[in-house]
């Protein structure tokens, strides 16, 4: 959905420089892809990719489970299990 609304938003943008409607289109959409790609993102703890010290994010559990957890500093969480990717949690706009 997000890319049909970039394309709409490429087309009818002043653009004050010299690029076509076409090349409008694919920055926005480009852009809108890479915005949703990187808030849906998750690091997986195998390839040494941890949160901040004293961080909550979502975690994904060896066997499924997902849950909010509590990252202190390397390999200790609040959670009993094991971790298997976590991803930021981002509050939506209105309550920021």
């Amino acid at each position: 959905m997000f890319e049909k609304e970039a394309v709409e938003k490429g087309k009818y943008y002043d653009w004050n420089c010299n690029i076509d409607n076409t090349q409008a289109e694919r920055i926005w959409k480009d852009g809108a892809e890479f915005g949703y790609n990187k808030a849906n993102e998750w690091h997986f703890v195998k390839d040494g990719d941890l949160p901040p010290e004293d961080t909550k994010v979502l975690a994904l559990m060896v066997g499924g489970e997902v849950c909010i957890a509590h990252f202190y500093r390397k390999n200790v969480w609040d959670k009993i299990g094991i971790v298997y990717a976590w991803k930021e949690i981002v509050p939506p706009k209105e309550i920021e």
